[in-house]
């Protein structure tokens, strides 16, 4: 009976860490590339009527440099409007390293409030990275 629960113990245990060693070794793989993340936190300027993204952005090439997109939109009821939208542009470096890069993204109709939020970043005239994901919208006043 020991033998029998020692062996199950055993397996169990074989499996926990070859699962655990081939997520590590997916996450080491994945960390080689371009990449672009989103911040779950934006900021909603109410001066400027901005919405600030910030980003996490790696990627190597074109010239030391490229280009990310961040687009913006809110939905009711986060917002009053049928729908508010924006987008904005940002250079960003590429050297192989990750930047925290601002974008500032303008549109009309924002509100503090869920939204979703896209970027797309390119080396050239070819985009390398994309990353969607829910931001938190807060206002700040400035």
């Amino acid at each position: 009976m020991k033998r029998i629960r020692m062996f199950t113990l055993l397996s169990v245990l074989a499996v926990v860490l070859s699962v655990g060693l081939l997520q590590g070794v997916a996450k080491a793989a994945s960390g080689g590339g371009p990449q672009v993340t989103i911040q779950p936190q934006a900021s909603y300027n109410l001066a400027g009527a901005v919405v600030n993204v910030g980003l996490y952005v790696k990627c190597q090439g074109g010239g030391g440099s490229g280009d990310v997109i961040v687009n913006v939109t809110q939905s009711p009821p986060q917002t009053p409007y049928p729908m508010a939208a924006g987008s904005g542009p940002q250079m960003v470096v590429c050297d192989g390293q990750t930047h925290s890069v601002a974008v500032t993204v303008a549109g009309f109709g924002f509100d503090a409030g869920t939204a979703s939020a896209t970027a797309d970043l390119s080396v050239g005239p070819t985009v390398v990275a994309h990353a969607q994901r829910s931001i938190d919208i807060v206002v700040v006043n400035g």
